[in-house]
């Protein structure tokens, strides 16, 4: 029997002799492979924190009692953890557990008491959803883009193309030249592999053209392809601080900062400002322009028509038929 390590793991596991470094690689791929990149890094993340904090304490992380792990989450509650944070931490929990082969400590009565008791005490709604950026204030951030320059053709096109498209910004940022074709209109992007979609079926959403040369995502995509270099690859690629366009691909974490600054530049201040506020911002703007839902959720691809509602258009609907209107205050 050989020992070997997956990815997931920081023990040996043993397999029958005789297989290969190349079998060993394959199969270690596709264990990584059982959750998605953001899940893993996640889940180590919060497994970090929680085996630092058994050290800390002269506590066994591995295996942990059910008490440990009930020390763990309240404590982490009352420094602020919210009631999501503490689900991902549970699941981390219980996946190291899982793959080392032993008991989940997680599946005990008493934690299983002590998340129920967190959920009251915490409660589940989000903390702070992000600031929807409406059309007025797209083109209020455009206005202050200098669009001569590559850099400004670039964010220029992220912002206008997350708006329009309502991509998240790893699919913003994944995005290949490949995946656009033109249409009769405007656009047909293919998103390869998304959060909706985890085993790469693809899924294909459609751009029109803008009304206004200056807000037109198809345009201001296309005017930074112009200037991008002319290969197979990522669509949004780095520009460096001497103007040079490079063939190296942005990432998620880019897309965030892009939209930040170029929002923050403007006034927009605060940490409600993301690049979720381009996605907010089209299904908000969406619904109150009185868009079906099920056209929003197309475009979205939310599969979850309740997560829809109460994101986005629940609050239009509120503030349109509240009964405080008719107070005479």
């Amino acid at each position: 029997m050989t020992p070997w390590l997956t990815a997931d793991e920081d023990f040996p596991r043993s397999l029958p002799a005789g297989l290969t470094p190349a079998d060993l690689a394959r199969i270690d791929a596709a264990v990584a492979a059982h959750h998605a990149p953001s899940t893993r890094t996640t889940y180590a993340s919060a497994w970090r924190g929680f085996e630092t904090w058994c050290d800390q304490r002269g506590f066994t992380a591995l295996p942990a009692a059910p008490e440990i792990v009930c020390a763990y989450i309240t404590t982490q509650a009352e420094r602020g953890l919210t009631m999501g944070m503490v689900t991902c931490t549970l699941a981390a929990i219980a996946h190291r557990h899982r793959v080392a082969g032993l008991d989940d400590p997680t599946d005990s009565e008493l934690v299983t008491r002590v998340r129920r008791g967190l959920r009251r005490i915490l409660g589940v709604a989000p903390r702070r959803r992000a600031r929807p950026l409406f059309v007025e204030d797209i083109r209020e951030i455009l206005a202050a883009i200098d669009r001569t320059t590559a850099i400004g053709k670039r964010d220029a096109a992220i912002i206008l193309l997350g708006f329009a498209s309502a991509m998240r910004r790893c699919e913003l940022a994944a995005l290949e030249v490949g995946d656009i074709a033109p249409a009769e209109g405007g656009l047909l992007i293919t998103v390869r592999r998304s959060k909706g979609d985890p085993h790469g079926a693809g899924q294909a959403i459609a751009i029109a053209r803008g009304r206004h040369a200056e807000s037109d995502p198809v345009e201001a995509l296309g005017t930074w392809l112009r200037v991008r270099p002319r290969s197979a690859g990522s669509v949004f690629t780095r520009v460096r601080a001497n103007g040079t366009v490079t063939s190296e691909p942005i990432n998620a974490a880019s897309v965030v900062r892009i939209v930040k600054t170029r929002a923050h530049a403007v006034g927009f201040t605060g940490d409600r400002i993301t690049a979720h506020s381009l996605r907010a911002g089209h299904a908000t703007a969406a619904a109150m322009a009185g868009v079906p839902l099920d056209r929003i959720a197309a475009q979205t691809r939310h599969r979850d028509l309740a997560m829809l509602v109460n994101a986005y258009i629940r609050p239009i609907a509120s503030m349109q038929t509240t009964s405080s209107r008719h107070l005479g205050l």
